[in-house]
């Protein structure tokens, strides 16, 4: 069980919103190894609810985000050979894809299982990280930041036991 979870954050959710973050949380042998996280200054700004819903600010985003292009160049080699796990694919590829396509960056081009189509498939319902924690009694000690990560991972886990 080697992959990693991504989880892209945005200023919104419309099609114009700016990504203000990538994560992303390796896991070996079931268990999580190493993290990347990146702020992206990219001038978005972030409205108070999503501010006060993401746990940042936009002077943290000034303060420690770095381009759009090291994030990304930086993202992709800390995802490069792996198998990736999204929470929400569809939601989050209409973003990477406008980056790739606006900034002249490489696609991902690793094998992309989607939490939300395995719940649809398996619950009749979207992914959600407090579902998969009750459905499937997942427990984390990961602190607030990384929680949500290391849930993903292990409900891909568990679907993958399941659905085998």
């Amino acid at each position: 069980m080697n992959f990693t979870v991504i989880d892209i954050t945005t200023n919104g959710l419309d099609e114009e919103s700016e990504i203000v973050s990538f994560a992303a949380l390796r896991f070996e042998n079931g268990f999580p190894t190493d993290r990347f996280f990146e702020y992206i200054n990219s001038g978005a700004v972030l409205t108070d609810n999503i501010s006060e819903i993401q746990v940042i600010t936009n002077d943290t985003i000034k303060r420690y985000g770095t381009t759009m292009e090291d994030a990304y160049w930086q993202f992709i080699e800390f995802c490069s050979g792996s198998n990736l796990v999204t929470m929400h694919h569809d939601f989050d590829n209409k973003f990477v894809e406008r980056i790739y396509r606006d900034y002249d960056l490489p696609a991902l081009d690793n094998h992309i299982t989607d939490l939300d189509t395995l719940f649809h498939l398996k619950y009749n319902r979207g992914y959600s990280t407090r579902f998969a924690k009750n459905q499937l009694g997942i427990t984390t000690d990961e602190t607030d930041n990384w929680r949500h990560l290391e849930v993903a991972g292990k409900t891909f886990i568990e679907l993958s036991r399941k659905m085998l």
